[in-house]
């Protein structure tokens, strides 16, 4: 447990405050129809840095707005004349191919999580854009393309290191499992995206997949949406629970697609 008692603190990390030259690009979000000026982004290294954001947040009494891959549509990943926490950096990755699990921090997009999880021959369910920070897709769900084989991601979470307010007006960092702040893990794997702490890391079930085939089908135009859409909302509770699929409808086109966990291109396609 990281633990700081309540007494002013400076800030740690990489900070960055309105004047300085980064300033412009360390604000900016996702979605640029919300623009805001905070009044200082820690870009934090480690889990310490974090809990002397919170606390320093507390006794200067500004708004709080965490930050991993920033790509929240609402705007809350920043804020004006608060602080922004971000965790963006905080990148590492641990394999325990014997107790098949993966901890892994709070900085890694799901991108970056599905390579280093395959290059080990393990794969963990995320959401299917790469450059969406994996902690907020999975506090938030985490639907994606292997959901049907192995649930979604809120699922598959094991664990994590939040850092949570104390009582003393300080900040600390605590661990959340089945043995340790059970209540609290159950809110991470469901609450909708709730929020209840600032994750640092978690901790997933893994599991052994080499191999996946990627399938898509492409209807231009959308004259035959009704038919595709019927035809797939029919097929697809029924399909082997390796198939996971997505239909995405586009301005002039209509895309399904598909990946198959652990078989062949013919199957695939048969499928």
């Amino acid at each position: 447990m990281t633990s700081t008692a309540a007494r002013p603190v400076e800030l740690t990390g990489r900070i960055v405050r309105p004047g300085d030259v980064d300033y412009p690009q360390a604000r900016r979000s996702y979605n640029l129809l919300f623009t805001h000026e905070p009044a200082v982004i820690v870009f934090a290294q480690h889990t310490q840095d974090v809990v002397n954001a919170l606390i320093w947040a507390r006794h200067n009494g500004v708004e709080v707005r965490v930050r991993s891959g920033g790509h929240c549509l609402e705007g809350w990943s920043t804020v004006d004349d608060g602080i922004v926490i971000d965790v963006s950096g905080m990148k590492s990755a641990t394999i325990d191919a014997v107790a098949g699990t993966a901890t892994v921090g709070a900085g890694l997009n799901q991108l970056e999580a599905v390579t280093a999880l395959g290059s080990a021959g393990f794969a963990a369910p995320t959401g299917t854009e790469g450059t969406v920070g994996l902690v907020g897709a999975t506090l938030g769900g985490g639907f994606g393309l292997l959901t049907r084989l192995f649930g979604m991601a809120s699922d598959n979470l094991l664990a994590a290191e939040v850092v949570v307010p104390s009582n003393d007006a300080g900040a600390q960092a605590i661990t959340v499992d089945r043995q340790h702040n059970a209540d609290l893990l159950w809110a991470l794997r469901g609450a909708g995206n709730g929020n209840f702490g600032i994750v640092t890391s978690m901790t997933y079930r893994i599991h052994p997949l080499t191999q996946t085939v990627y399938v898509t089908a492409t209807w231009s135009g959308l004259d035959d949406l009704p038919a595709v859409f019927e035809a797939w909302q029919r097929c697809a509770p029924n399909v082997d629970n390796r198939l996971t699929s997505q239909l995405e409808i586009l301005r002039d086109a209509i895309q399904l697609i598909g990946v198959l966990a652990s078989g062949s291109e013919a199957e695939a396609t048969q499928l």
